[in-house]
C-alpha cells in the first residue's frame, strides 16, 4: 500500500501545492464515494430514469435539486454504464480514473487498463471491500506509472 500512496504522491506533483494535491485526492474520493452510492441504487434495481428521486430519498441531506446538477448527472451517467462492475470495484475504478483525469495523464489505454484491473479484482474478491480495494491499489500501480511516464517522456 505504501508504494500506491507514493504513486498518488507522484501524481500530486501535477498540482502547484500540497493543498491542491490534497484537494484533488479529496475530490476524487468524494466523487468515487458518490459513484459507489449510485451504483448501489442501480444494483438495487432502480432504472436510470428516475434514479434521482431514489437518491434523494436515501440521501435526504442533499440540497434540493442536487441530483439534477451537472456533476451528479455526469456521475450518474458513469454509474449506469460500468459494464458489470459492482459498487466496490466501480468505486475504485472511478477513483483511479478521476486521478488520471485531474493530473492530465488519462488515455484510452490507461482507462481500459484501469477497468481491467477493477474487473479482475472484482472477479477475485467479489464485493469484499477491503480485498477489492487492496487488489486494485496494487494492480493500478503500474498502470498509473506507465500513464505518468508516457505523459512525461522526454520532459526535463
Amino acid at each position: 500500500m505504501n508504494r500506491y500512496k507514493g504513486i498518488l504522491g507522484l501524481l500530486a506533483l501535477q498540482f502547484a501545492t500540497a493543498t491542491n494535491a490534497t484537494e484533488g485526492r479529496t475530490l476524487c474520493t468524494q466523487q468515487a464515494d458518490l459513484v459507489e452510492f449510485m451504483i448501489t441504487v442501480r444494483a438495487d434495481g432502480f432504472p436510470r430514469q428516475g434514479a434521482e428521486a431514489e437518491l434523494q430519498k436515501r440521501y435526504p441531506t442533499a440540497p434540493a435539486g442536487y441530483w439534477q446538477q451537472e456533476l451528479p448527472q455526469h456521475l450518474l451517467k458513469f454509474s449506469y454504464n460500468t459494464d458489470g462492475l459492482k459498487p466496490v470495484a466501480a468505486r475504485e475504478y472511478f477513483f483511479n480514473l478521476c486521478l488520471t483525469e485531474i493530473t492530465d495523464i488519462d488515455t484510452d489505454t490507461a482507462t481500459a487498463a484501469l477497468f481491467a484491473v477493477a474487473k479482475d479484482c472484482q472477479n477475485q474478491f467479489d464485493s469484499d471491500k477491503t480485498k477489492v480495494t487492496a487488489c486494485v491499489e496494487k494492480a493500478a500501480e503500474p498502470v498509473l506509472l506507465n500513464a505518468w511516464n508516457a505523459k512525461h517522456k522526454g520532459a526535463k
